[in-house]
């Protein structure tokens, strides 16, 4: 090859709250497939992924299994690289969002954009969940949709219609964690300013040509 090139690959994170099925193994053996090529090819190539290791949802199947959020992390990672192993999937770095690498530098790139006011802080309502004193996400809401009166809908969406709604328009919302219903109470959210950077995505997403030719393609095996 004339070039080689430097390729960083990952794949979607699967999520640490269960076990890996065969609709994420397609995604991870293609990736392999296709990472296998590029090393084969004398490109610099690696493959690297992780399991998502925060959310609400980890936070409740740990407390009904009476262990705590690292214990479940720990055996569904375990669980998660002997499946991937016996598929021959080769990572060539497998970690955790929960690791302290991860936090070091998503608390790294955080500052730094704040730092140059490129985070901003709104204040929303949302639903709280008066008895276990938590808000809660959307899916974790449910009720009767406000289009179709189909009911035990989730809180963003209605499956039977398919109407999308915020989940103050849910009639009689409860929450799917403990049966109570929900309270709107005030909250401070950070948003990351994406339109900042409008001009270096379009510069990113433009074709590559002799004016530009080291853009870097991202988003796409090619």
């Amino acid at each position: 090859m004339s070039h080689r090139r430097k390729i960083l690959i990952t794949s979607a994170l699967p999520y640490a709250n269960g076990p890996i099925h065969l609709g994420h193994l397609v995604e991870y053996i293609q990736t392999d497939i296709w990472a296998r090529f590029q090393k084969m090819r004398g490109n610099e190539c690696y493959y690297v992924c992780a399991d998502d290791a925060h959310g609400t949802p980890i936070m409740l199947r740990a407390q009904a299994e009476g262990i705590t959020p690292e214990e479940l992390i720990a055996r569904v990672s375990e669980e998660h690289q002997a499946d991937f192993a016996g598929f021959n999937i080769q990572f060539d770095h497998y970690h955790s969002t929960n690791s302290p690498e991860n936090k070091h530098f998503a608390s790294y790139i955080y500052n730094q954009l704040n730092d140059k006011g490129h985070i901003s802080r709104k204040t929303i309502k949302q639903f709280y969940d008066p008895e276990k004193e938590m808000f809660l996400p959307d899916r974790f809401i449910k009720g009767t949709c406000p289009k179709c009166k189909a009911e035990d809908q989730y809180g963003d969406n209605c499956e039977a219609c398919g109407a999308t709604y915020s989940p103050t328009e849910l009639i009689d919302p409860k929450s799917a964690v403990s049966g109570a219903t929900p309270v709107e109470k005030e909250t401070d959210h950070l948003f990351f300013e994406l339109s900042h950077f409008e001009k270096n995505a379009q510069r990113l997403d433009a074709p590559r040509s002799p004016a530009n030719p080291n853009r870097q393609q991202v988003g796409r095996m090619v």
